[in-house]
């Protein structure tokens, strides 16, 4: 026969339903984390990729404007009649920002600048592309920026269609950005007017600039 009710067996005992299910909630809780940590992907590192050219920051100017010297070594990409011009007119708006030019390829030059220009027959007209690098004197670049111009109708030569005036807004806006990223001025928008006025008086160009 079997044990009466409320009797108690030999050697054995019960625990409180309480303290079971504490157990069985701890005992289900680390079954559940440790499955989550198996099936959790470990996050790796990617490949680093550098920034495009384009995209690096212009670096900090290391000596002040007042003492900054710039030497326009090479204009790329222009005919050598239309270069001479461009070459007077970023002198003479250089002359009213007070940017010190020297000759070029001068040595002593604090920082050297190189451009690089093309003329494109488009839709609405002739698209000037103009980009400017400046170089400190152990080759690395510093500032790189850009900009467009359009002109006149196309024609079978680009260049024919691109007069002094682009020529000189060109200019006018190269100084611009040189000025304020020596002075540590925001840089103008590329489709801003000119700062400087084609019109202003400059006097007598330093010789041997450009």
């Amino acid at each position: 026969m079997g044990f009466l009710s409320g009797t108690k067996r030999a050697g054995s005992f019960r625990l409180p339903g309480v303290l079971c299910v504490a157990l069985l909630a701890s005992v289900l809780a680390a079954c559940q984390s440790s499955e989550s940590a198996r099936s959790k992907p470990v996050a790796t590192a990617g490949p680093t990729v550098p920034a495009p050219p384009g995209a690096t920051l212009p670096a900090v100017p290391a000596v002040p404007a007042a003492v900054a010297t710039f030497s326009f070594d090479q204009i790329k990409g222009v005919p050598t009649n239309k270069q001479d011009i461009l070459a007077r007119s970023i002198a003479k708006y250089a002359q009213t920002r007070n940017l010190h030019l020297v000759r070029r390829a001068d040595a002593t030059a604090t920082y050297h600048v190189w451009g690089y220009l093309s003329a494109v027959g488009g839709d609405v007209g002739t698209n000037v592309t103009y980009v400017w690098d400046i170089l400190d004197q152990t080759g690395n670049r510093v500032l790189r920026f850009s900009g467009i111009e359009i002109t006149g109708a196309a024609d079978a030569d680009p260049w024919a269609s691109v007069d002094a005036g682009v020529l000189d807004t060109i200019a006018a806006r190269t100084v611009e950005d040189v000025y304020a990223w020596i002075n540590r001025l925001p840089q103008p928008s590329a489709a801003g007017a000119p700062a400087a006025s084609a019109g202003a008086a400059v006097g007598t160009l330093p010789a041997g600039t450009l």
